[in-house]
């Protein structure tokens, strides 16, 4: 097995339940990992082989456009999206990351993780 990974994906998207979130929107960060045999990719060098990571840029993106209250929401969707569409994909890993929090505490970011 092997891994295909997309990291540090950044987005400007409006999630959150606080209504300035909705309304002059948040920086997010996005991760995908994408567990997946690499063997015959490895020996066709073939892309139709292998999981696109620009098809995950792809999902992602069009996941991150639709406005929900909660990132992990928008998390699972996505993990969901990318399973749809590589069926035979072992383990699916999103973590969004939302930077700039709307809280009272010095942080980088606040995150959630969902597993498929």
């Amino acid at each position: 097995m092997g891994l295909v990974q997309v990291k540090g994906l950044m987005f400007h998207a409006f999630h959150g339940c606080h209504p300035s979130e909705k309304e002059v929107g948040g920086r997010f960060e996005v991760d995908i990992d994408v567990t997946v045999d690499l063997k015959k990719s490895a020996y066709t060098d073939n892309l139709a082989d292998t999981v696109d990571y620009v098809v995950l840029m792809d999902i992602a993106s069009a996941e991150m456009k639709k406005r929900r209250d909660l990132i992990e929401t928008v998390a699972q969707d996505i993990a969901e999206a990318v399973k749809a569409h590589y069926p035979l994909s072992g383990l699916i890993e999103v973590t969004i990351k939302k930077h700039a929090a709307p809280v009272i505490y010095d942080l980088n970011y606040v995150a959630v993780k969902a597993v498929v």
